[in-house]
């Protein structure tokens, strides 16, 4: 039976490839509605993320400071769609989508390479230290 790590993995990476075909239209002239996009970036985002947070051993971990951080970008990057979305559905309002996919892309972004970075900082230490020369003890 596969991981719950790799379904998650393929989830994330199928929710964020669902806009491909969304961007081709658009680049094709054509005005797809986007909710049909946003439905399955959505559930795959969401689910691959839920997955993926799953621990096997049921403990919880204390977070670090960047752990807090890149969580709380990832949000905020979330949230900038609600003024939209509000002014676009609710109010009916005609809303360019350049400045909202911005703030989204980069709350997303600089969240999750603040959580990528924490294990890229354990494996630089670990290398460091296992390239570090072991001294001898001679008597």
């Amino acid at each position: 039976m596969p991981d719950t790590q790799q379904i998650g993995k393929l989830l994330l990476i199928m929710g964020v490839l669902a806009w491909a075909p969304f961007l081709i239209l658009v680049g094709m002239g054509e005005e797809p509605s986007i909710y049909p996009f946003l439905a399955v970036h959505l559930t795959g985002v969401i689910g691959g993320t839920r997955l993926r947070a799953r621990r096997n051993d049921g403990k919880a971990k204390q977070r670090s400071r960047r752990q807090v951080i890149g969580r709380i970008l990832i949000l905020l990057g979330v949230l900038a769609w609600a003024p939209y979305l509000y002014q676009k559905d609710i109010l009916g309002q005609p809303v360019e989508i350049g400045l909202f996919l911005t703030v989204h892309l980069t709350g997303v972004l600089t969240g999750i390479a603040l959580l990528l970075s924490i294990p890229l900082l354990n494996y630089l230490q670990k290398s460091r230290q296992s390239a570090l020369p072991k001294e001898s003890i001679s008597g």
